[in-house]
Formats: C-alpha cells, structure tokens, sequence
C-alpha cells in the first residue's frame, strides 16, 4: 500500500514540474459543484466467532463509490468539500469451522455516505497538489450475508458508519471553470459492521482511487474576489533625448517637414557555421525560378530591411555599371570552422555564382578569393564577435556598387520626441499569466506588445510618417491576467499637434528642412573614419550643410564590452566626425553639438550580427532653417 501512495506521489510530482510556471504562485480555487467516483479496495478485517465458525481471515474486495460534490474555499490554503453519495463495502470473511473446514461469509454492504473533508492547498512549491482529512459517516441501506452459498440473511445490528479519511489529490484545471481532480485516499474504520455480538470486531477500512469533476460558479473572469486581486496603471510615460536622458510626456508634436534620409550598406553578408549560406535571417535569397523584377525603391526605408537584401543590390548595380568589377572575399571564424579549410573559397563562390545565375553577371567581372579571418575581425574571445567573422565581404573597383542607399521624400511627418517609453505597473500577489499592450491613432493599430510573465516597459520609436496627418490623439490600452482568472485593462491617450505646411504658413512658424546621415562602418573597437565614410562625409554631408544649419551628432556602439566604456567610444566617434565638419572653413558660423550615446539607445537589433554592425555608427542630423 505504501508502494502505491509513493507511485502516486511521484507521478504528480514529475507532471507538477514539467508544468510548473516558472515563477511558484497560488492556486485559486472557486467554490464549484460536481460528481465524484472512486474505485475502492474494500479491506475487510475480522475476529469474531459465529455459528461455531470462527472468522478471523478479511478478504479485500472491490467496490465502488460516488455522487455529489461541492467545494467552497475559505481562503488560499483551506478549502471545505462536501460529498454526499453512495458506498459499496461489500466483501468477504473467512474462517474454519468446528470440523475444520473453510466457511466464507460473503457480505453485501451498500452505505448512503455524507463526507465533510477540509483540503489543504498551496502547502508545496507541488501548487495544484492538496492534502486532505475528514470524517466519513455512512448510513447502511443494503445489510445482507450468506455463509458459503446459503440463505442470505439480514446482518443484525447494523451499525452507522464513521471513518477517517487522509489522502492527496491533484487539482487540473481544464478550463477557468472546470476542474478535473484525480485523488487517493486512505478511510480508516472506527466503527464495527455491526453492534451485535455475533458480529463483533468486524470492521471495513478502504483505499480509494477516485476522481471528481466539479464546475466553478464562483466570480466572473476579472473580478476581484478580495484575497485575489490585480491592480493595473501607467506609473510613467516619458521620452528620451540623445543623451538618454528623460523627460515626462504630455503631448507628441508631429511636424511636415523635408527629410532625407542616409541609410548605409554594410558590404558583408553572414553566414552560418560550418556552412556557405547566409545565416538564416541575415538575408533574403531569391530562387532562381522567382522571376519578379527586383528594385531598390521598392524596399522598406529601414536600415534592417535594406541589409537583408544586398546581394540583389550589388546586382542591381553592377547591372546599372556594367564596367564596375566586384571582389567578393570569404572567410571564416578561425575557432569552430578552423579545420574547414575550403569553407572561405566555398562562401565567395556561393555569392558569386548568385549574383551570376540570378542577374546574368559577367563572371570575369567578379573576382573571387578566400581568407581566414577577415582583414579588419571582431574579437575572437567572445561568441558574437566569432559569429561576425563568419561572413562574405565585397569590394568593387566603382564605389557606387556598395554606397549608401538615399531616401528623400518632398514632405514626411516627423514626430518629436520620437522615442516614447511606457513604464506599467502591475500590482498582485498571483502571477501575471500574459499581457498586451496596444498602440493606436483612430482605428488604426501602431503597435503590439505581448508578454507572458511580468509586465515590462516598452520602447517606441516612432518612425517617420507612422503618425497620422491630422490631431487625433495616440491611444493606448494595457490588459493584463493572472493566474487566479483576474483581467483587468487600463487605456489612456496622448495628445499629438500636427503642424501642416499649410498650418505653418498660416501661423507664420518656422519651416526647416531635416536631413539624416548614418556613417558606417566604424572597425569593432574602433573611432577612426574609414576611407569610405569620408566619401559620404564629403559627397553627401557637407552638401546639405548651409550656412544657418545646426549639425547634431550622435555617437554609437554595440552592446559588446562595458557600458561606460561604449559610452566614451561612441563619444570618440562623434568627435572624430565633428572634427572634420568643423575644420571646414565653409562652417564657421555652423552650430555643431555632439552627444555620446553608447549602447543605451540601441537603434538596431544587436541579437544580430547586421544589427551589431548598424551600431558601430555615427548619426549626423542637419537641421536647417528653410
């Protein structure tokens, strides 16, 4: 018996722990109304002599149990249930008689059952495991015996029932409101069969196997039960400037401006280890069976989006320059790939024979060649900088193959500040099961986020024209749940003035233009300006610089190495890039300010190699006065 409390035991404890969330929180339970059934092992004990024989030998016997159920929990621990049914105790007893035979007295027992139990919950880190004791009481319906096949016969006597009842379940919540509970319990007799003097000590004990489906009818999905609670708010929504410094927000300005927008082409595509094929995500590769026309106007203005498709632009150029020559090197990590020796050759040639299979490429216009380490490598003592060094990179005898890509648009809303932080608040001592919070101006959503633990602050950078034309206001909603059924939301709005080109001329305010420079490639570790950002500093920045501009520099890094350190890094870089504006005897009267932003202010994705690349940058805004 004790095997079979242990096997029970440990199989729950196993489920529990494949299940289990992983912060340890409270199981609620709900006062809920169902049906119970048990199989029972019906342990039969005797010592009693009658008509000679002298029965001392209990057998155990099947028999069954079950009926109504209800539960009503009196706080996070106690729970009162209340079983009201039918028992089945019937058996048999065995014994010899005066001349040394076997006699078996079978008994047919049927009990009407009434069982208060208390319920413990919520006393291991096991939370929908429960211990239980109680009292059994049973009124005998069915009272019959026979001796080895003869009359059957009334047991004379019949006593009520009274038992102790210990024993464990497990709580399954199959929905909210439905409860499915597997249980085993021992029943230990304290009353005899019968008071006849016949009959005496005999007594029938029970094991149980059993399980009950109970349905809660308790309060509805997010209300407050008093022990239960979850209380939502938005502690704070402020904005950032390029120091990273804060500010409480009360309204967004959304301005029609000229912007132009600088996004730069990092001449490397990154593959996977051990392996000659971009890293999956690192780039989009097209089957030569797609026919579609690929064009660079067609992608989405964002730096990410751009650098997943550079091998279609160096062959869309080298199509557009017929006499520009491309130099595509591969490489490798020098750790885990050290002893493929081919695999640098094998991943300039995959490069090649895509540009030449899917543009139709001369392939003497394309040099290929193959080292270990890349001329200018990541550090090799951490996994991302080793990842970086996995990679194909391109050079061309025409500088227009791998120049940056330019946007500029006549009119584009600009919204100021354009980097918004919510920071919620959510108050319970259940655990939050998943959130969302929802972004959005009139019927049109901006933004999503979804979580399914504790509820975080959220970032958003609001990209040009992804505010509407018009003083709607920015809404937003968060709705959380907990583990005790609890969902609550909250909404608010932000105000937003859109200021037209028309608006300004009305109200006779200041007009300027915005253009927007990313300098890229700064080394790793590094706040030297390559040869080829001095050809976008001197064929695209210094242009758009007039006499009255203000040139704001911004500084960053990626997220590799200490956070101070970063910080003066960047610093370095945006001196090194004001340093060369500024020495230009064109911009004396030029307003310069530079900030070293670092890696708090992660404009792109650093989980990924591109992303760590993008951030070795340096960001020039020059505003002008129109």
């Amino acid at each position: 018996m004790k095997k079979i409390f242990h096997l029970f035991f440990m199989a729950l404890f196993c489920f529990n722990i494949l299940t289990l969330n992983a912060q340890n929180h409270y199981l609620i339970m709900k006062p809920a109304l169902g049906l119970y059934g048990n199989l029972n092992l019906n342990l039969h004990t005797s010592n009693f002599q009658f008509t000679g024989t002298n029965f001392n030998n209990g057998k155990t016997g099947l028999g069954f149990s079950g009926g109504i159920i209800g539960n009503f929990p009196l706080d996070k621990t106690f729970v009162f249930s209340l079983r009201l049914g039918y028992n089945g105790l019937s058996g048999k007893v065995e014994g010899l008689n005066p001349n040394g035979s076997n006699e078996t007295l079978d008994a047919k027992l049927d009990y009407v059952e009434l069982t208060p139990v208390m319920q413990f919950h919520n006393l291991l880190p096991l939370r929908n495991l429960y211990f239980l004791a109680g009292l059994e009481l049973d009124m005998p319906v069915t009272k019959k015996y026979s001796i080895s096949g003869g009359t059957v016969n009334d047991i004379p006597d019949a006593n009520f029932r009274a038992a102790i009842a210990l024993g464990l379940g497990y709580v399954f919540k199959l929905t909210p409101k439905i409860y499915l509970a597997p249980e085993i319990s021992y029943h230990h007799a304290l009353t005899n069969v019968s008071s006849n003097t016949n009959f005496d000590s005999w007594k029938v004990s029970q094991l149980r196997f059993g399980i009950s489906l109970t349905f809660a009818f308790g309060k509805d999905k997010g209300e407050d039960d008093g022990q239960h609670f979850l209380n939502l708010n938005m502690k704070e929504i402020r904005w950032y400037d390029k120091e990273n410094k804060f500010y409480p927000l009360d309204r967004v300005k959304v301005e029609d401006m000229q912007y132009t927008e600088l996004f730069p082409l990092v001449p490397y595509v990154f593959c996977e280890i051990n392996s000659n094929a971009p890293k999956k995500g690192a780039q989009v590769i097209v089957s030569e069976a797609k026919s579609e026309e690929f064009k660079i106007e067609a992608l989405e203005a964002n730096a990410m989006s751009l650098n997943l498709r550079t091998l279609d632009i160096i062959g869309s150029r080298m199509l557009l320059y017929p006499d520009a020559e491309l130099t595509i090197t591969g490489t490798n990590d020098r750790k885990q790939e050290i002893k493929n020796k081919d695999l640098a050759s094998q991943r300039a040639q995959f490069a090649k024979d895509y540009l030449v299979s899917r543009y139709k490429i001369n392939p003497e216009r394309i040099n290929v060649r193959a080292v270990g380490l890349p001329e200018k490598p990541s550090s090799s003592n951490i996994p991302e900088g080793i990842e970086e060094n996995r990679r194909i990179e391109f050079s061309s005898s025409n500088p227009k193959i791998l120049e940056p890509i330019i946007i500029q648009q006549e009119t584009q809303r600009i919204a100021d500040p354009d980097l918004i932080e919510f920071i919620p608040e959510a108050v319970t001592l259940d655990s939050i099961t998943n959130w969302q919070f929802e972004l959005a101006q009139g019927r049109s959503i901006l933004k999503t986020y979804n979580g399914t633990a504790s509820v975080i602050p959220m970032q958003w950078y609001i990209a040009p024209n992804e505010l509407r034309s018009d003083n709607l206001p920015i809404e937003w909603s968060l709705t959380a749940s907990t583990n005790a059924d609890i969902t609550k939301s909250i909404s608010g709005n932000i105000p937003v003035d859109y200021y037209s080109i028309t608006r300004k001329k009305e109200e006779q305010l200041a007009d300027k233009t915005i253009s927007k420079f990313s300098l890229v490639l700064f080394d790793f570790d590094k706040s030297d300006i390559s040869q080829r950002d001095m050809e976008i500093i001197n064929n695209h920045i210094i242009p758009a610089i007039k006499f009255n501009s203000t040139v704001k520099i911004y500084g960053y890094t990626d997220i590799i190495g200490d956070e101070e350190y970063n910080r003066k890094l960047a610093l370095r870089r945006a001196e090194s890039v004001k340093k060369v504006l500024a020495d230009n005897p064109k911009f004396k009267s030029v307003k310069f300010e530079v900030f070293g932003v670092g890696e708090n202010d992660k404009i792109f994705d650093n989980t990924s190699p591109i992303g760590r690349h993008l951030s070795r940058t340096v960001q020039i805004y020059v505003i002008t006065p129109k």
